[in-house]
This record gives structure tokens, C-alpha cells and sequence, in this order.
């Protein structure tokens, strides 16, 4: 054996292989292993494959390309980084305008739609299909639904998920006067037929618990769909002492089980629910008497098994009313991909462990954005008693995780107009106590980004990473909060004698919806462009992007 030749090592492999390697390594990993010697930095900096790697994992973002795609990796980066530098630079630029009937607003993987439960309608609508003319639209009507005569039939609530062309709905459906059925409907978004990767076309779920107090009218129900799961909540209104429950199904899967929590006594107010990830999901509760609100941390690993709260989290406040903002789910099906051109490329954020938006009602309104990666680690860390979930004070967790949003200007508004995806936030904030006035802010909670802002020379926005405290009238005492950001305020203001009703973006889009007096809703843009009246109880929405610019500050 020839004792001169050197052992193999890294430096022996052909780049080509080094790239592949690294390819299953996450982000971390591989700056770890270039930042050992000048021959792998110099791989790293030569290819274009990782370093797009890299700057997806860094910003949470998923790729959304068409199987036959022709776009380099170095023109993802390219596109990838001029998204970063045009939120960072907030401009945002009307680019359309539309009518649409009002209700429930949600948005998903380019796709609005508003629900609104008395008339029993839905309305989706495709944001990236081009003007509002040429825009894939579609209207669902309820009471069109091919029933049995003379067969009572509501439904309480509707759920897209446009990333797997899925359309879900819970119907109750009273059944000879003695039992009632809860079902949900898994439809395809886009022909209404029965969704092909549905195990069943039919989930059938518990019959709601009423108590002699409570009439099937005051039962409310709130649909979420992560991927393969779906998760129904139903609650009753706070006047009334029915239990809540909690159901979770992987619908693609056929099973004869699924995942309940009931509620036990004393009844928390359960009144919202959202995924965090595949095995997690957060809770919002209001509790009886003078108690403070707390979010409640489930783990379901295993649907053939009931819920399991593994936590329950303190909040400083005890309001009439919480409920959950965060952004959906992206599970990209193959018919989605097969339906981009070949050189169409997305990105959406990531929704495992994202923010989440915790409105607190007023006025003044406020709102916690808490970062649910952050609030797993410290529900999981420490000393867990099987069977026992662990009580967190606020104290514990909350300044760490999370930071509180308040209007810059004291007004008399309820809700907050803010909105979360991902790892910003966009805040409509009023310029006046009379609301007559808007600006839109954009907070970004990522720490890569914010430090690609630092390093950036033309960056016009804000870096917080001192703590902020807040008073409010819910609160007992003032609130610190820790989570660093960067704010950005677009120097355009939203003129309007009337109620500006909510904002809701994603990665592409951001939409400004309004509404005028008497219950009719008009449109005014960001140049102040005025509409004539529309239809009662229709929202006028205007659709906003951040302005393309070149990359800068790389």
C-alpha cells in the first residue's frame, strides 16, 4: 500500500458532487460546512443552486414552479431577491379593482373569497388570472345544493384551499327532528364535482351538543384545512354552557376514526382555532369569571387518538372577544403545477410554525403577533408530566414570542386592520381619530430579512429590537413585548370619508377592502379614483403589489 497517497476527503469530490451532497442539507448546515475552508466557500459562491437553497430556507418561502419549468436557479434567486428588495422598499401600486359581495374574507394561494352565512353564497375569485373582466370567477350558492325535498339544510361555514383545488363546507342537516348531522363536503374548487383525492366524499362528524338553552341557530362552527388535515370547531355563543369540541380528520385518507377533543368543566369560551403545523394546533379560549385569557397548545401525532393539550399559555388580557389571523397552507397538487406556463414561478410563505395575529378587540383595538416557532419551543422545553399539560404565565413566554401592534393614532375602531403571511404583517393604520385617512405599514418579523435591511443602504423603514410596553383597558398592568421587526410606511395616504372594512395580502397581493355608509360599499383606490353605489352588502376591493425593482443590496 502506498503510504504517500492522501487520504479522500472533500476536497477530492468534483463540484458537481459536492453541490448534489450539500443539496440535502438544510440552510445552517451547509454555511457550516462552507465556512471551514476557502475551497468550499469558493463551491458555495460558484453556485447558483445552493445559494437559491440557502435564501428560500432563509426567508420561509416555498417555490411554486410549473414540472417542466425553464427557469434557472439563478434566475429564481434573481426573482426571489427582487421580492425580498420590493417589500422591503413598500410601495405598493393599485393594479386593479373589482366588486365583490361582502362577508367572511379569506384569501389563499392567489384566490378571494368571501363567505356570507344569510344568504348561504360564497365568492371566489382568481387574483393572478389578469384584469377583473378576464378574472376566474366563481359564485356558490348553498341553496342550489342538490338536497332531498322538503330536507332542512344550513351551512356554517366554508373553507378553500385553492393549492389543492379543494373546497370544504360544513353543512347540519336535521334528520327526522330527533338528531342532528354535522357533515363536511369535500368538493373540487373548480367544477364542484366530489374532490378525486377525497377518501370520502362525506365527512360525517359528532352531533353538536345544545343544551336546553341554546337553540341550532347559536351554534357556530370554523372550518381550517393544513395540508392533509381538516379540523372542525364547534362552540356556542358565550350566553350559552354548551362544551366545545374539536374534531380532526386526514381527509385523504380512509379511516373509520378521528381525532375529538370535548371540552371539559368548567367550559373554557373556545372561539377560534388554526394549525401551527402537521401535528400541532392552537387554541384561543376566553375563561369564565375575572380569569385571563390563554391559548391552549394540541398535539395530534396520532388521529386514532384523542387531542392532547400539551400546554396551556397565559395571555395578560380578558377581552369579550379573540380570534386568530395566520396565513394558510400551501400543499402545491400536481394538476396546480400542470397548470403554469413554463416559466411561471411562485412563492408562498411557508406555513410551518409562521406568525400568528391574536386580536384583542377595543377600542382601542390591539393586536399580538406571536411567532408560533418561538411558543412550541417553550411549551416543549422544561419538565413535561405525561397526561398533565404545563400552565406558562405570560411572563414565560409572551415577552419573548411576541410584540404588540396598536394604532399610532388613538381612534374609536374595534378590530385592527391588520393582516398576517408568513413572516409579515400588514398593518392599515388611520392617520386621524375620525378614520377619515389610512397608511399602510409592513412589518417583517424574519431575521434574515431584517438584517439584509440593516446591511442595506437604502433602506427608508425601522428596525425595532428594543422592548415596547403597552397599557390597555383589558390589560391589568402594562405589557412588554420583545419580538424584533422592521416597519416600513408607505407615504401614500388612502383618502376616505368612509369605513375602510379590512386589509388581507400575500406574497403577490395586497387587498384593501372598503366599505361606504348605509350599508353600500364602494371602491377608492390609492389615488383617490371615486366609484358610483354598488349592490348592498357588496365589497369593492382594490388590489395592490409591491412595486418591482431591481436587486439591490444584495
Amino acid at each position: 500500500m502506498d503510504s504517500t497517497k492522501s487520504a479522500p476527503s472533500l476536497h477530492t469530490l468534483p463540484v458537481e458532487t459536492l453541490c448534489y451532497l450539500f443539496s440535502f442539507l438544510r440552510a445552517s448546515s451547509i454555511l457550516s460546512c462552507t465556512s471551514t475552508c476557502r475551497y468550499l466557500r469558493k463551491v458555495l459562491d460558484d453556485s447558483s443552486a445552493l445559494q437559491y437553497a440557502i435564501e428560500l430556507e432563509a426567508q420561509k418561502m416555498v417555490e411554486v414552479t410549473a414540472p417542466d419549468t425553464m427557469t434557472s436557479p439563478a434566475e429564481r434567486l434573481e426573482i426571489l431577491r427582487s421580492r425580498m428588495c420590493s417589500w422591503r422598499a413598500f410601495k405598493p401600486t393599485v393594479v386593479n379593482q373589482f366588486s365583490q359581495p361582502g362577508g367572511e374574507v379569506s384569501m389563499s394561494f392567489g384566490h378571494l373569497s368571501t363567505w356570507d352565512g344569510r344568504p348561504q353564497i360564497a365568492q371566489i375569485r382568481a387574483l393572478d388570472s389578469g384584469s377583473s373582466e378576464s378574472q376566474s370567477y366563481k359564485r356558490w350558492d348553498a341553496n342550489n345544493y342538490p338536497m332531498p325535498k322538503d330536507t332542512p339544510f344550513r351551512v356554517h361555514s366554508v373553507c378553500m384551499d385553492p393549492s389543492q383545488d379543494l373546497f370544504a363546507f360544513v353543512a347540519l342537516e336535521p334528520n327526522h327532528m330527533a338528531e342532528i348531522a354535522c357533515r363536511i363536503y369535500l368538493e373540487t374548487l373548480s367544477t364542484s364535482e366530489p374532490h378525486p383525492l377525497a377518501a370520502s366524499e362525506i365527512l360525517t362528524s359528532f352531533k353538536p351538543h345544545i343544551s336546553a338553552n341554546c337553540h341550532i341557530d347559536e351554534t357556530r362552527m370554523k372550518l381550517k384545512i393544513w395540508g392533509d388535515r381538516i379540523v372542525l370547531l364547534n362552540f356556542c355563543d358565550e350566553y350559552t354552557h354548551c362544551p366545545a369540541r374539536m374534531q380532526i380528520w386526514n381527509w385523504q385518507e380512509k379511516q373509520d376514526f378521528k381525532c375529538v377533543y370535548r371540552e371539559q368543566e368548567p367550559y373554557d369560551k373556545m372561539d377560534d382555532c388554526c394549525f401551527v403545523n402537521k401535528d400541532h394546533l392552537i387554541v384561543s379560549s376566553r375563561m369564565t369569571g375575572r380569569l385571563p385569557c390563554r391559548l391552549g397548545i394540541f398535539s395530534f401525532s396520532d388521529l386514532g387518538k384523542p387531542l392532547v393539550r400539551i400546554a396551556e399559555c397565559i395571555l395578560p388580557f380578558q377581552p369579550e372577544e379573540t380570534f386568530l389571523r395566520h396565513s394558510s397552507f400551501v400543499t402545491i397538487s400536481p394538476d396546480i403545477r400542470r397548470s403554469m406556463g413554463p416559466r411561471d414561478i411562485r412563492f408562498y410563505p411557508d406555513a410551518k410554525n409562521q406568525l400568528i395575529a391574536l386580536n384583542v378587540d377595543g377600542p382601542p383595538s390591539i393586536v399580538f403577533i406571536i411567532d408560533t416557532g418561538k411558543l412550541l419551543t417553550a411549551c416543549q422545553s422544561g419538565i413535561h408530566i405525561e397526561g398533565q399539560s404545563r400552565v406558562l404565565p405570560w411572563k414565560e413566554w409572551g415577552p419573548n414570542c411576541s410584540r404588540c401592534i396598536v394604532d399610532p393614532v388613538p381612534n374609536n375602531l374595534f378590530i385592527l386592520r391588520l393582516e398576517v403571511a408568513g413572516d409579515r404583517a400588514v398593518h392599515a393604520t388611520p392617520n386621524d381619530d375620525d378614520c377619515t385617512s389610512y397608511s399602510l405599514r409592513m412589518y417583517d418579523f424574519n431575521k434574515y430579512r431584517i438584517s439584509r435591511a440593516a446591511a442595506s443602504k437604502d433602506f427608508r423603514g425601522r428596525i425595532v429590537t428594543e422592548p415596547s410596553t403597552v397599557k390597555h383597558r383589558h390589560l391589568d398592568e402594562e405589557i412588554e413585548t420583545r419580538l424584533p421587526y422592521m416597519v416600513v410606511v408607505d407615504e401614500t395616504h388612502i383618502e376616505t370619508a368612509t369605513n375602510l372594512m379590512d386589509v388581507t395580502f400575500d406574497d403577490e397581493n395586497i387587498l384593501i377592502i372598503k366599505a361606504c355608509k348605509s350599508h353600500l360599499f364602494e371602491c377608492v383606490t390609492l389615488n383617490t379614483t371615486q366609484s358610483s353605489e354598488r349592490d348592498e352588502n357588496e365589497f369593492v376591493i382594490d388590489v395592490a403589489k409591491p412595486s418591482p425593482m431591481a436587486v439591490r443590496g444584495k
